[in-house]
């Protein structure tokens, strides 16, 4: 059994996958390839062809930042727009902040679980020994700056994660040839693969649903824009610049 199958068997995942049909065409498509891919990298890795089960899992983050994208731009946030979805390194740029973003929500110990009755996600997470149940969604969390008020984006605290502008400027590329280096061979040979192909597996597909449930929680606040989605973007914004003069 491939190891995307038990994440995608999850309740959770399950009403991820069944509100797409509620987001605007130009995520909702998107979103759907997303899922779409992922279910193609499974079957291939049951088949015993894990490289190119990871160029599908790769292929459906990249598809779930799109969706993620095009939505945010649908419902107004300005950042959305300097982020180009057929840009292979700006779409890189957005998952590997999605990825830091849940490294750094790791000590808060967050939950999801399905509610049947109400149909809606709802969320655990721990601050300083409190436990606090919410309704799933990113308006539970912001960055604040050193004087307590609302940071307008995160960009110093994800530097700080890799240590400094250019290890963080090289994770992007990296993520940005990824996909295509794992496929094709060169003048001097051909990939072989990871040598642990299930992380990979595991993280692009939690990304990937990661993404997707940002999509449908954007459209689920309509035109009230979500103080962490508003930071995360002008976040990708001050990156993107920052590669563009690379």
């Amino acid at each position: 059994m491939s190891v995307i199958t038990p994440i995608m068997q999850l309740e959770a995942a399950s009403w991820i996958e069944n509100q797409i049909v509620e987001l605007p065409d130009r995520a909702k498509y998107r979103a759907y390839s997303a899922v779409r891919s992922l279910k193609w990298a499974n079957d291939i890795y049951k088949a015993d062809m894990p490289i190119p089960a990871c160029f599908c899992a790769l292929h459906a983050t990249e598809e779930a930042v799109a969706a993620f994208i095009s939505c945010a731009k649908v419902r107004g946030y300005a950042d959305a727009k300097c982020i180009n979805i057929t840009d292979h390194a700006e779409k890189a740029t957005v998952s590997l902040l999605a990825q830091k973003v849940s490294n750094i929500l790791q000590p808060y110990k967050i939950a999801l679980a399905l509610d049947p009755n109400q149909d809606v996600l709802v969320s655990r997470h721990i601050v300083d020994g409190k436990v606090y149940y919410n309704e799933a969604s990113a308006t539970l969390f912001h960055f604040l700056d050193d004087k307590g008020d609302m940071s307008p984006d995160f960009y110093e605290e994800l530097v700080e994660t890799f240590g400094n502008v250019d290890e963080l400027i090289s994770a992007v590329r990296l993520g940005q040839k990824a996909r295509n280096e794992i496929f094709y061979a060169t003048s001097t040979g051909y990939p072989t693969g990871f040598d642990t192909p299930e992380e990979l597996l595991i993280r692009e597909c939690q990304l990937s649903l990661g993404l997707i449930w940002g999509a449908v929680d954007i459209n689920r606040n309509g035109d009230q824009l979500i103080p962490f989605f508003s930071q995360a973007l002008q976040t990708a914004k001050i990156l993107v610049g920052k590669l563009k003069k690379r």
